[in-house]
C-alpha cells in the first residue's frame, strides 16, 4: 500500500476513534536533564554546539592522556523514563492510564505532578532516577544514575498493592507496557510476578516490552529476560530501535541486516506475537501473518530526541489497540515520533491528524 494511501486511512480511523480503552504503563520514572555539548564558545550567550555523537567521542578520545574540559548546557529538566513519557503519549491520544514505577517515595517528585493528574490510578515504588540526556542532531547519550530504582521490584509492589488486587486490576487492561528493563535491576521479578498472575487468570490483551538499551546488562541477563518474555507467549510484542536489535541478535545467535527479516526472525526465536524494529528513517514489524516496513517522516535537524523511542512506541500501541494494519501501526508509530522530535511533545490526536496532512 502507497504510503499517501496509508496515512489517509490512519487520519479517518483517528477521527472515528476514540482510543478510550485502560492500559497499564510502568515501571521506571526518570527527571531528564536535557543537555548540549559545547564545540565553540563566542560569548556568554552565544555558542556552537556539538552536532554529532562521532565529533563528541572524537573530542573524549583526543583527551586521553591529557584530560580536557567539556562544558556542558542545561537547557530543560523535565519528567522523564520510557514509562512516563510512553504513557503521557497514550494519555494525549485519549487512553485511560494507570501507572506503576518510580516517582518519588514519600511524595511524588513536583515535576511528575501533571503527568499523574491525568492517570487514573497511580503507584509509586522509589524515588526517580536522574539522566543527563546529551542531545545531538544523530542521536543521544543518555548517562544515568539508578541506584534507587533497586527499590522497583515485585516483593516492594505487593507492599503497596496485594498480588490479589492487583490480578483484579490486570482484567480491565487492553495492554500492559514493561519498558526500560536494563535500567531496572530488579524487573525481571515482576514480569515474573506478572506471568504468576496469567497462569491463574488468563489474560487476553496486550503485553508491550521494551528492554532499552541492554548492552550494559550481561548476556547472562538479557538471556534470561528473553526468556521470560518468550513465557508471555502470544501476548507479547517485543519493541527496540536498530542498536537494541542489534544486541537481541547477538545474544540470540541471529545475523541478518536487513530490519524487517530481523524482526521475523527474533520473533520466531521467542515465540510471541510482534517484533517491531524502529531505527531513525522508518520501522518494521513482524506478526505470524507477515512482515512490513514503514518510511518515516525523518528529520536531519531534530529539536529533542529524547524519549523519541517512547512515542513511537505509543504510537504503535494505541494503533494496534484500536484495531489497525501492521503498516498503520508502523505509520501511527513513526509520525507520532516524527511529530514528537519537532515540537518537543507528544501530539494530541488532533495535532497528529494535522502532521500526517503535512
Amino acid at each position: 500500500m502507497k504510503k499517501k494511501s496509508v496515512l489517509k486511512n490512519i487520519i479517518e480511523k483517528l477521527k472515528k476513534n476514540s482510543g478510550e480503552q485502560h492500559v497499564l504503563i510502568g515501571f521506571d520514572g526518570f527527571i531528564d536533564e536535557i543537555i548540549e555539548v559545547v564545540a565553540t564558545r563566542k560569548n556568554a550567550e552565544k555558542y556552537e554546539k556539538i552536532k554529532t555523537i562521532t565529533e563528541f567521542s572524537e573530542k573524549i578520545a583526543a583527551m586521553a592522556g591529557l584530560s580536557g574540559n567539556i562544558e556542558l548546557v542545561s537547557k530543560e529538566t523535565r519528567f522523564g523514563g520510557n514509562g512516563p513519557i510512553m504513557a503521557n503519549a497514550l494519555l494525549n491520544q485519549g487512553f485511560s492510564v494507570d501507572y506503576i514505577g518510580a516517582l518519588g517515595k514519600e511524595k511524588i517528585n513536583p515535576l511528575f505532578d501533571e503527568f499523574v493528574s491525568k492517570c487514573e490510578k497511580v503507584i509509586s515504588l522509589s524515588e526517580p532516577g536522574h539522566t543527563d540526556a546529551l542531545e545531538f542532531n544523530d542521536g543521544k547519550v543518555m548517562l544515568g544514575r539508578i541506584n534507587q530504582l533497586y527499590e522497583v521490584n515485585w516483593q516492594n509492589l505487593q507492599k503497596h498493592i496485594s498480588e490479589k488486587e492487583l490480578a483484579k486490576l490486570v482484567k480491565k487492561y487492553a495492554l500492559i507496557a514493561i519498558t526500560n528493563w536494563s535500567s531496572l535491576p530488579e524487573l525481571s521479578s515482576v514480569m515474573r510476578g506478572f506471568l504468576k498472575i496469567f497462569e491463574t487468570q488468563p489474560f487476553d490483551g496486550n503485553v508491550f516490552f521494551d528492554l532499552a538499551d541492554p548492552k550494559k546488562r550481561t548476556e547472562k541477563d538479557i538471556s534470561e529476560a528473553l526468556s521470560i518474555i518468550g513465557n508471555f507467549g502470544n501476548t507479547a510484542i517485543l519493541g527496540m530501535n536498530k542498536n537494541e536489535s542489534d544486541v537481541i541478535c547477538r545474544v540470540l545467535k541471529i545475523s541478518e541486516n536487513d530490519i524487517p527479516q530481523r524482526a521475523k526472525l527474533i520473533r520466531e526465536k521467542l515465540e510471541i506475537k510482534a517484533v517491531t524494529i524502529h531505527p531513525l528513517d522508518g520501522a518494521a514489524v513482524s506478526t505470524e501473518k507477515g512482515t512490513w516496513w514503514f518510511d518515516g517522516p525523518y528529520t536531519k535537524n531534530p529539536k529533542l530526541t529524547t524519549g523519541a523511542g517512547d512515542n513511537y512506541n505509543a504510537g504503535f500501541c494505541s494503533g494496534w489497540l484500536s484495531g489497525f494494519s501492521p503498516e498503520e501501526c508502523l505509520a501511527l508509530g513513526v509520525y507520532t515520533s516524527g511529530f514528537y522530535v519537532r515540537e518537543c511533545h507528544s501530539p494530541t490526536r488532533e495535532e497528529l491528524i494535522d502532521f500526517m496532512n503535512m
